[in-house]
């Protein structure tokens, strides 16, 4: 009897100790996470800061701005100290990390007469500011099977089902198509209800208002530099964040197998801030091996797009016909351009530096850009 209490008494400390252990671990963790969490705000007040100086400094001196849309000057941290707009960064950075030493700088873009302030700081291997395109560059592996991020076409393209690509945006939820020149291509995957008509005129071959599928004469063309000229989508601030692309409309054959966007690149339609998605993006995004043409019923699987609420339309007119645009319902539908008002989904591109703030582009917890 004594051996078994002393048997009890020895797994009851056993369990006591791990509980123990397993406590001190769990507030281990916790601190760390605390302290990351805390040392990431803290710098990103700092970058705050120095946004803030900057607007003062050029307030004062209106004539060091860029003057041209594009146009692009950097003040450093050490510039606006000395004018006395901020402080030293070690006045900030001590309350994170006494034995830190930073360097920061503010960039001014001119964004169509208006500026865009974006910070770069640098606290030795503690921080950096980082721009959303190295963000994912650096979390995100590439794959060559499954959802997620492929090298492809010179590029970089999410694939699959389910690809960590979401974005945040303007407090809407968007979609990261394509990574090209290190800018980033975002699909609207929001639930605002934009819809049209891809085009309605009067087609002399049809004799009738069947539309014409020539975009860049398009109602949906219009109507697109209406939602961007409007506050409907996006607000100032917001498309402070964007610049103009070339939105490829070049017709294509259901049945022609060329996914590298040379048939959709074959006509563009020049400087536009909101285009939308040309169908070989589309075709790109899916992992199965049979989808290659928009005639292709696999293009649906293993396809994130096909999870995209409503039937939308693409930038892409079917080059058979005059009349008729490939729709998406769940597969690629070549559809009259009068015969349906759907969803209209714009594509639009990040400036480059766009940057970083949280996330891990899951939709739960998209990419938070800044």
């Amino acid at each position: 009897m004594k051996e078994l209490l002393n048997d009890i008494g020895i797994k009851k400390i056993g369990i006591i100790a791990g509980v123990f252990i397993g406590i001190i671990v769990v507030i281990v963790v916790g601190l760390k996470l605390f302290n990351s969490f805390f040392a990431g705000t803290s710098y990103s007040k700092i970058e705050t800061t120095m946004v803030e100086a900057a607007k003062e400094y050029y307030a004062k001196n209106p004539k060091l701005l860029p003057q041209m849309s594009g146009g692009n000057v950097t003040v450093n941290a050490t510039n606006l100290t000395s004018n006395g707009h901020m402080k030293d960064l070690t006045e900030y950075t001590k309350k994170v990390d006494s034995s830190i030493s930073c360097a920061g700088s503010v960039s001014v873009t001119n964004i169509n007469g208006k500026y865009r302030y974006t910070p770069n700081l640098k606290c030795g291997e503690k921080y950096a500011t980082e721009t959303l395109v190295a963000h994912i560059r650096n979390q995100e592996p590439l794959m060559n099977s499954g959802s997620g991020l492929y090298e492809l076409n010179g590029g970089y393209v999410f694939r699959g089902d389910s690809p960590n690509n979401f974005v945040k945006f303007s407090d809407d939820l968007w979609s990261i198509v394509k990574i090209e020149d290190d800018y980033v291509y975002l699909f609207y995957r929001g639930n605002k209800e934009f819809i049209n008509v891809w085009d309605n005129r009067y087609n002399i071959d049809r004799g009738d208002r069947s539309g014409i599928n020539t975009y860049s004469v398009s109602r949906i063309a219009t109507y697109l530099d209406d939602l961007y000229n409007g506050t409907q989508l996006l607000n100032d601030t917001a498309k402070m964040m964007l610049t103009p692309y070339n939105v490829a409309v070049g017709k294509r054959d259901s049945n022609v197998v060329a996914n590298d966007g040379s048939v959709e690149k074959s006509e563009v339609l020049e400087n536009k801030y909101f285009g939308l998605l040309p169908l070989y993006d589309l075709i790109n995004a899916s992992t199965d091996e049979h989808c290659n043409a928009a005639s292709s019923k696999s293009c649906g699987n293993y396809n994130y797009f096909s999870y995209v609420l409503g039937s939308w339309w693409t930038a892409t007119a079917d080059s058979s016909n005059t009349y008729q645009s490939y729709l998406i319902n769940g597969a690629v539908v070549s559809q009259a351009t009068s015969d349906v008002s759907a969803w209209v989904r714009p594509v639009v591109r990040l400036v480059n530096d766009a940057l970083y703030v949280s996330g891990d582009g899951t939709e739960a917890n998209p990419y938070v850009i800044k």
